[in-house]
């Protein structure tokens, strides 16, 4: 029995061509107006159509689970918002049977001004669950996240990992026919992963819990998905057993790396006639692609880029933001020689304790020095979005850490001694 069906599936995006300025610096009042102004007819005439999915189609059956994986830019994300309702698409539909809950963006549908008892009936009323209903699975919702001692604690003191597990035991506790997850499944240490995997296998085999997982983190796809389809520009590009599919992706990735043939990406900011910005993923300590870093653990950032003329210098660097706040930039401290027509690689350490259990975007740039001067920048932004975790601990709780506490979170060296022997107190 099919428990989803996506038909010819199309979502477009008109970008609107600029508008001609006046001569002169663009004033403050010029940004307000363009940002109120309705684009018109004939804006709309010469817009550039950008398609994040292109005439999509395919089945899923009850109680699978269905890994979703791609590039960046490749449409996984959107089509989890066309299913889910978020947007509409322009061409095509979706016919699904029961509840779609959703689990896009850690926090989403949360109030961290609001305890979790709050959260729950909150996040219920959302879904279209009566409190009434809700009141009935309260005690199950809290049992899974392990939080009976903060049931009424506003959730800003709340660490990353009891954060996670409210957000999957009320989504896993609303009875949906469709749980859609992006980077849910693939946050948090192994036992938390089992966990959560166990009792959506459990709910699988019993109710045909039917489960679209998106995540960047190939082992995690391999290990908990029954089947995997492969998005590319749009398309659907590959759709078979999971070990296939991954396997398939990530030569195919490779292959575009190390091949000498230039891509036709032109007029792109990542591309340009002297290199191009290739692939920026996150690693683990031991060398894993992942798509969430844990806290207490070195990260790795990885770009790989290519050039194309010869006697030129190269130096990578990323802007880390949070929330929109510039956490912090780094940078190579040297030019290093490049070679034309080659792949290279550079690889920086983000060091353990450092970064907040919150989410974080990367913009990454690669300079290119040809001569005495002659300077090419090569921009990806946004090339990252991910989520840092803490340690899922049982005994955690609001005393011991405080939930997003700030874009940083260092561990600092601190230590502490007995002054001298203070004066006599005086009669």
């Amino acid at each position: 029995m099919k428990s989803l069906q996506v038909e010819d599936l199309s979502k477009v995006y008109r970008v609107p061509k600029p508008r001609e300025r006046s001569k002169g610096p663009e004033t403050r009042l010029d940004r307000i107006r363009e940002a109120l102004t309705i684009p018109l007819a004939r804006d709309l005439a010469g817009a550039h159509e950008v398609w994040a999915l292109r005439h999509m189609s395919f089945e899923v059956d009850r109680g699978t689970v269905l890994g979703v994986i791609g590039g960046n830019g490749a449409g996984k994300s959107t089509l989890l918002k066309v299913i889910a309702k978020v947007i509409q698409p322009t061409s095509g539909r979706v016919r699904g049977q029961g509840r779609v809950v959703s689990l896009l963006e850690f926090g989403a549908g949360f109030d961290d001004e609001a305890t979790a008892r709050e959260n729950i009936f909150m996040n219920a009323a959302i879904n279209g669950i009566p409190r009434s209903v809700a009141l009935e699975r309260f005690d199950d919702i809290v049992a899974f996240a392990e939080i009976e001692e903060f049931v009424d604690t506003e959730m800003q003191f709340f660490s990353s990992g009891m954060y996670l597990r409210l957000a999957f035991s009320v989504a896993i506790n609303m009875q949906p026919s469709i749980l859609l997850a992006d980077e849910i499944l693939a946050v948090g240490d192994m036992a938390f992963q089992e966990r959560c995997l166990k009792k959506v296998r459990e709910l699988a085999v019993d109710q045909g819990l039917t489960v679209l997982f998106v995540s960047h983190d190939m082992e995690a796809v391999s290990r908990i998905c029954d089947r995997v389809i492969w998005i590319k520009d749009g398309s659907l590009h590959r759709d078979s057993e999971p070990d296939d599919v991954v396997t398939e992706y990530q030569n195919a990735t490779w292959e575009l790396l190390t091949s000498s043939e230039k891509p036709e990406a032109k007029g792109s900011s990542h591309a340009g006639k002297y290199g191009e910005i290739l692939e920026v993923k996150l690693l683990s300590s031991d060398g894993r692609e992942i798509g969430s870093p844990p806290r207490a653990e070195d990260v790795y950032v990885r770009i790989r880029f290519r050039t194309h003329r010869a006697k030129t210098r190269a130096r990578c660097a990323f802007d880390l933001f949070s929330k929109g706040v510039l956490v912090f930039r780094s940078a190579q401290p040297e030019l290093v020689q490049v070679g034309p027509d080659r792949t290279w690689e550079a690889v920086a350490k983000i060091p353990a304790n450092l970064l907040s259990e919150t989410g974080y975007t990367l913009n990454v740039g690669v300079t290119l020095i040809r001569g005495e001067g002659e300077e090419h920048a090569l921009v990806v932004n946004r090339a990252l979005a991910f989520m840092v975790y803490g340690e899922q601990q049982q005994t955690s709780g609001p005393k011991e850490t405080l939930h997003r506490t700030g874009v940083v979170d260092p561990r600092l060296e601190w230590h502490m001694e007995m002054m001298e022997k203070p004066d006599a107190v005086r009669a």
